[in-house]
């Protein structure tokens, strides 16, 4: 009894109507716990059980996901720089990048982007031992649509960044150079959106709901970092370090849900319609309102060219990477 009261309480929002034909009575199945079963499948795989705690958590993977794109931590650009990245970002979900329910949603809080950035030294046209020289500037952006069947993933991310050169580098010595200590700040935009495009099937012990209609998630934020990094050059490779404060000014996420569709059932060799299930919910989950982050990376370069991964931690255990390459000169 104590079981059947919370497995009906774990998804209450979803509505479950079953009518066994009498073969399947006479069989021993009952239509109410075959209902609770389904809602209870509904619950985890469309995540209603704590929605709230999950779009907090996609909120925290949407500002992750961007971080570092914009910027370039590996290398003395002395002019100008152009590239572009693709990464993506996961709160609660520990060390895995990625991973879906069988409906397509992500497990836990996730979010990716795609972005272009470009570069400019201030001190771009002065003398080499020009104070302006210390100074770059960073503007990045991009909007796209993705598929994640049966979602589609809409994406979009800008900002712009000033990076300053707190402690200058040492000069190169038998391949080797310290790159000194940088002070970056700026402007982040990020968001991410799933919205439902096809039919979404949840299955349980025989039982398929064949769910279709509104499904959206919309992540959005805006933030302000303040970073310090620092660079090492061993003759071909780079490798980069930092820790950083992230404010978020605003940003969070939320949900509409309004589905339904009919449930199949199997049983011994018949496959019949046996009744209709309905969802109807709307939610929302606040993103954290600032975060200590640590980023390490390492780039190859190859002449001009920069071809680079960065991986960003967060203090809540949020993880995000991103891989890019970029022209410096």
């Amino acid at each position: 009894m104590l079981l059947a009261y919370v497995l009906s309480a774990h998804a209450v929002d979803a509505e479950v109507n079953i009518t066994l034909p009498q073969e399947a009575i006479d069989a021993g199945m009952s239509e109410e716990e075959l209902e609770t079963e389904l809602k209870s499948a509904i619950g985890d795989e469309l995540h209603t059980v704590d929605l709230s705690g999950y779009l907090a958590e996609m909120a925290d993977a949407n500002v992750l996901s961007a971080k570092g794109m914009g910027v370039d931590y590996g290398s003395d650009m002395q002019r100008f720089a152009f590239g572009g990245a693709f990464g993506t970002a996961v709160s609660g979900a520990g060390a895995a990048l990625d991973g879906g329910t069988a409906t397509g949603l992500p497990e836990t809080g996730f979010a990716l982007q795609i972005g272009v950035m470009a570069g400019l030294n201030l001190g771009a046209f002065s003398e080499k031992e020009s104070a302006l020289r210390r100074f770059k500037l960073y503007v990045n952006g991009m909007s796209a649509e993705t598929d994640r069947d049966p979602f589609s993933a809409t994406f979009l991310n800008y900002g712009a960044h000033a990076q300053i050169k707190m402690i200058k580098g040492g000069d190169k010595t038998d391949g080797i150079r310290w790159g000194g200590l940088d002070l970056t700040t700026g402007y982040e935009y990020s968001s991410y959106t799933l919205a439902l495009e096809q039919s979404m099937p949840v299955s349980t012990n025989g039982m398929t709901w064949d769910a279709t209609g509104t499904y959206t998630m919309s992540a959005e934020a805006e933030s302000l970092p303040v970073e310090l990094s620092t660079n090492l050059h061993v003759f071909v490779v780079t490798v980069f370090l930092g820790g950083a404060f992230d404010y978020n000014l605003s940003g969070g996420a939320d949900s509409k849900i309004a589905v339904g569709g009919p449930i199949s059932f199997k049983y011994g060799s018949v496959d019949e319609d046996v009744g209709s299930a309905t969802l109807s919910l709307s939610e929302n989950g606040d993103v954290s309102e600032w975060k200590a982050r640590g980023f390490v990376g390492a780039q190859a370069d190859i002449f001009f060219l920069k071809v680079y991964g960065q991986l960003n931690v967060t203090t809540d255990k949020s993880l995000g990477g991103h891989v890019g390459i970029r022209a410096v000169l």
